[in-house]
């Protein structure tokens, strides 16, 4: 018999509150994301404390009163592991970012991204790598940087007091690059993310759902090209590996990233733009645990068209009394 369980915990400078027991829990993590999210339901009575305030009238002496309020707060350190039978998952880590003190308690938390919202940062580089720019980002946070981060080389990077959440936007939108947290882990690089576990997953055997995974339509051919300028202002083209095509889509790029790096780059976005296969969500129980960046093997069962291997581009999912689910929503298929 499959019991849902769960370890929680809360902590602060002082304390760590353990085996929090909440009526519900929702969570979601994206690729496409900095922020990880979740939500944790408290009854309302069960975590209050009794604080003492110094009070003073003045033809009087000090006194103090009480009042009350809550065991948690923002940026208070969160985990929160789920399962069945005490066999839990780590489904979420990061801070509180609001408490909700209404009928239950709504603990609203974010990933790891959430310490870089206070960063600020500026920095000027005549070259620097990647991970060097990560460093001297992330040194005042817990975040870690992957072991799998490649040795990409910029040009002439410049930040003047912009929030670090910025400098990641800034990775993705001018360079062109994968950024996303595996919980306090960051990846950024060419390719899809760090190498992770495979799950399996059959239709019909252990899932709940799957009417949302569905063949995705694809009207024209499109070939990705990457352009950059350079320092003569001279435009440089790399094309992704795709054979054919009907039309082209130019994507510009921070000048300066070696043509190796270019060219994985774009066929990493090929492989989404031309992607003909299934796509969309499925949903789980809680095991086989699941989380983003993964790859999921699929058996098709009466739907043999489906089977593959799928990227998993985010996971969201739902603890409470009306049982355990997690929805996985699979991106592309994974060439072999």
């Amino acid at each position: 018999m499959l019991i849902l369980t769960s370890n929680i915990s809360i902590e602060d400078k002082e304390k760590t509150v353990e085996n929090i027991k909440a009526s519900k829990v929702t969570w979601k993590s994206e690729v496409g994301s900095f922020i990880d999210s979740c939500t944790i339901e408290l009854p309302r009575i069960s975590y209050l404390k009794t604080d003492k305030v110094q009070t003073q009238d003045l033809n009087k002496e000090r006194t103090s009163s009480e009042r009350k309020g809550y065991a948690f707060k923002e940026g208070d350190k969160v985990s929160v592991s789920l399962g069945y039978n005490n066999d839990n998952k780590l489904r979420f880590k990061g801070f509180i970012k609001r408490v909700n003190m209404g009928v239950p308690v709504k603990i609203e938390c974010e990933g790891y991204g959430y310490q870089l919202y206070d960063i600020i940062f500026k920095g000027s580089y005549t070259s620097v790598t990647v991970r060097k720019l990560l460093e001297d980002l992330v040194k005042d946070t817990d975040i870690k940087l992957s072991g799998e981060i490649p040795e990409i080389p910029l040009k002439n990077v410049r930040f003047k007091n912009v929030s670090g959440i910025k400098v990641l936007e800034w990775l993705k939108d001018e360079c062109k690059l994968a950024v996303y947290f595996n919980m306090n882990e960051i990846y950024v690089g060419t390719l899809f993310g760090k190498t992770q576990d495979s799950v399996k997953v059959k239709i019909g055997w252990n899932t709940v759902k799957d009417d949302e995974f569905n063949q995705k339509e694809v009207d024209k051919s499109v070939k990705i090209v990457i352009k950059e300028k350079n320092d003569k202002g001279e435009v440089n083209k790399t094309k992704s590996d795709q054979a054919k095509s009907s039309t082209e889509k130019d994507l510009k790029i921070k000048a300066g990233i070696p043509a190796p790096f270019l060219k994985q780059i774009a066929n990493r976005l090929q492989t989404k733009e031309n992607y003909k296969g299934y796509e969309g969500n499925i949903t789980l129980f809680l095991e086989p645990y699941a989380t983003k960046g993964m790859v999921l093997k699929l058996d098709g069962g009466m739907y043999p068209d489906k089977t593959g291997e799928y990227f998993i581009e985010s996971v969201s999912g739902e603890f409470g009394a009306s049982g355990g689910r997690q929805t996985v929503t699979l991106g592309f298929l994974m060439q072999k």
